[in-house]
Parts: structure tokens; sequence; C-alpha cells
């Protein structure tokens, strides 16, 4: 693999900054992941459809389910943490995973998608949701997203997305009235094409640190009165 080095802007070191990441190392080892919920069965979920919302088999009282929804174009996609463990994905057809976590805990989380062909680049989309039982909701955690199917990810493409994270969220949340605030969120990348062949990335790398706050969602996503804590 090429050295590593940042291509995005440092914007200070708050929860709501994007940063550039210069490296990536975990401490801890990384566990086996574990499904759950009735829409997962046998290694693989079921993903949720519109107007589907309910839990039919909901999380224990001490723990948050998350969907994870992944998909890429033109290569393939990996999440792994210490905590959740490994998830991995290649093709254009989303793929969902439900997992529950420890309401209070704290999870550092590494998306890196790359390209299988060399030259055709990578179009990476991750999608981050919180179950909120008392709607039931689904409220946003994170969306990374990076070009398109006929336009894959550049370094342009790659600063529409941190400026859109930039201008969406408030205090680390996508929605103020869910539970789950993102910090230190940095990409990087290891290169691509010289920009008059199209400037595509090989790799394109997010880390954040997923911070799973104790109190329970009371609202519906989005509305007005909530407040971020």
């Amino acid at each position: 693999m090429a050295p590593l080095f940042g291509v995005g802007c440092a914007h200070g070191s708050g929860d709501n900054d994007v940063e550039t990441a210069q490296h990536v190392d975990f401490a801890a080892p990384v566990q086996a992941t574990t499904l759950a919920g009735a829409r997962c069965q046998g290694g693989q979920c079921r993903c949720r459809r519109p107007g589907d919302n309910s839990e039919t088999a909901p999380p224990a009282s001490n723990q948050k389910r998350f969907e994870i929804r992944m998909s890429v174009d033109a290569g393939e996609i990996f999440l792994t943490s210490p905590t959740l463990g490994r998830l991995s994905h290649g093709g254009k057809e989303e793929e969902c995973f439900y997992l529950d976590l420890p309401a209070g805990s704290r999870h550092e989380i590494l998306i890196e998608s790359r390209e299988t062909k060399k030259g055709e680049g990578v179009a990476p989309s991750v999608r981050i949701a919180e179950y909120g039982p008392k709607g039931p909701w689904w409220y946003d955690v994170l969306t990374v997203g990076c070009g398109a199917s006929n336009h894959p990810c550049d370094r342009a493409s790659a600063k529409d997305w941190e400026d859109a994270w930039l201008s969406q969220r408030k205090r680390g949340r996508l929605d103020p009235c869910g539970s789950t605030v993102v910090s230190a969120l940095k990409w990087d990348t290891s290169g691509g094409q010289h920009m008059q062949d199209g400037g595509a990335l090989r790799d394109f790398r997010v880390q954040f640190v997923l911070l799973v706050k104790d109190f329970a969602t009371q609202l519906a996503p989005r509305d007005p009165r909530c407040v971020p804590q």
C-alpha cells in the first residue's frame, strides 16, 4: 500500500470537525461481529423497508440497536472496529447489518473502501441509524458517501461529503433527537490517478468515534423541540 497522506482540511478539535487521518492503528484486537434482532438469521440480515420501523425482537433495556447499510460501486468496502467487529461488502446492492451496543459505550470505527480493478476507482456508501423504540423511529447517525457509479470518488466529491457533514450536524449529530454522537471524524486516501485521467481515488477511508449516550430517545426524528445534549 502506498504511504497515507491527508487530503482534506482540518477544522479544529471539536466534535463537529472533520480532519485528515494520517494513519489507522487500533490498539485492541477486532472481535467477531454479533448480529442482532429478528431481521438477522444465519449470519445475514433483511434490510428494513419504508414503513417497517418496528423491531419485533427489540434490544435489551441496557442496549441500543443500530442499522448499518453498506454498498459500493466498482470496489469493496469494510467497516472495522475493535468492539463492533468487521463487516464487509462488495457490490451496488445495499446490504444491511443490525447490531446491539451497550448504552454509555464508546466505539472506534474505520470505514475503508478501495477499488478492485486498477483505474476504475470506488464509490462507497454507508448509512448508520439508531433505533428509537418509543415511536418506533430510526434516527440518522452518520452518512458516508463519495462519488457515484458514473463518477467515482475523487478529492472534489470527498470534500463535498465533508462539507455536507459539517453543514448538517449539530454537536456531532445529524439528528438532534437521537442519542448517538459522532466524534473525531477524519478521512484520508493513499491517492489516485492524475487529474487528466479523471482523478479517481484508489481508496477512501473514514475514521470516527461512535458515542452511545445513556439517555433514551423520546421525540420523533428531527422534532424541533429536540436540543443536542
